[in-house]
C-alpha cells in the first residue's frame, strides 16, 4: 500500500471572501480558485501546507462540529500583531511542552478553533518564568500572601518572642520564630512559622488563620448565634 504523501485540509465556509482574508493573515496565499452560481472554492498554500475553502448555496447540511486546526509558526508575536491589527481576538494559552515559544487561540469567521504555537523559544525572549529563581520567589510570595498579612498584623502588635510550636516530622523543635497563629473548629491553636503554617493550611482542612486572641472557629460561630 502506498503511504499517504500529503494532506489538504478542507473546510466549508459561509463567506469565502472573509474566510480567505482570515487565513491570509496566517500567511496563506490563494493559488487557485473557482466560482459558480451556487458554489465557490479557494485553494490557499503556505510552503507545504494547504487549506481548501469550499462554499455552497444553500449550505450543506453538516453536523455542527467546528473544526480545529493547529498551526506552528516561527514568530508568534508577529502573527499575533497581524491578527490584532485586523481586529481578531487572540487568547494566549501559555507555553505548553509542544510550544515553548508560546501558544494562542483564535476563531476563524466560521467558528473553527485555530491554535497557533511556536515550537522553539525565541532567542531574544526572556527565560520562561518557571525556569527562573525570581519566578519561584514570586510564586512563594503569592502562596504566602495571606500568611504574610497575618504575620504583619502580629508584628504590628509587638510580634512574638516564642519559637514555632510545630515540630519537624522527627520531633525536632523548629528553630524559627513563630509569626502567625492558626486554629481549627475544635478550638485547638498553634503559633507557627510561615513555612509550617503553609503545611498546616494545606494538609488540615479545618485549619484557618486566627487573630491573636482567637481561640478557634467555635468562638467565631458562637458570636453569630
Amino acid at each position: 500500500m502506498t503511504p499517504v504523501q500529503s494532506m489538504i485540509a478542507v473546510t466549508y465556509v459561509r463567506d469565502i471572501d472573509s474566510a480567505r482574508a482570515f487565513y491570509e493573515l496566517l500567511g496563506f496565499r490563494e493559488q487557485s480558485a473557482g466560482r459558480a452560481e451556487t458554489s465557490a472554492w479557494s485553494a490557499l498554500h503556505q510552503g507545504d501546507l494547504s487549506v481548501l475553502l469550499a462554499y455552497t448555496r444553500p449550505p450543506l447540511e453538516i453536523a455542527p462540529l467546528p473544526l480545529m486546526f493547529y498551526f506552528f509558526c516561527n514568530d508568534l508575536d508577529a502573527v499575533v500583531a497581524r491578527l490584532g491589527t485586523a481586529g481578531v481576538e487572540v487568547v494566549r494559552t501559555g507555553h505548553p511542552p509542544h510550544a515553548p515559544g508560546g501558544e494562542v487561540k483564535v476563531l476563524d469567521p466560521d467558528g473553527n478553533t485555530i491554535l497557533i504555537g511556536q515550537p522553539e523559544r525565541s532567542a531574544s525572549a526572556a527565560p520562561a518564568a518557571e525556569d527562573t529563581e525570581e519566578a519561584e520567589e514570586a510564586d512563594a510570595a503569592v502562596r504566602f500572601s495571606l500568611l504574610k498579612e497575618a504575620a504583619a498584623a502580629v508584628s504590628a502588635q509587638g510580634g512574638m518572642t516564642v519559637g514555632c510550636q510545630v515540630p519537624a516530622p522527627a520531633g525536632t523543635p523548629c528553630p524559627d520564630r513563630a509569626e502567625v497563629k492558626l486554629a481549627d473548629s475544635g478550638g485547638d491553636v498553634v503559633w507557627a512559622c510561615l513555612a509550617h503554617a503553609e503545611d498546616i493550611l494545606i494538609t488540615v482542612p479545618a485549619a484557618f488563620i486566627a487573630s491573636r486572641g482567637e481561640p478557634g472557629l467555635a468562638d467565631f460561630l458562637s458570636r453569630r448565634q
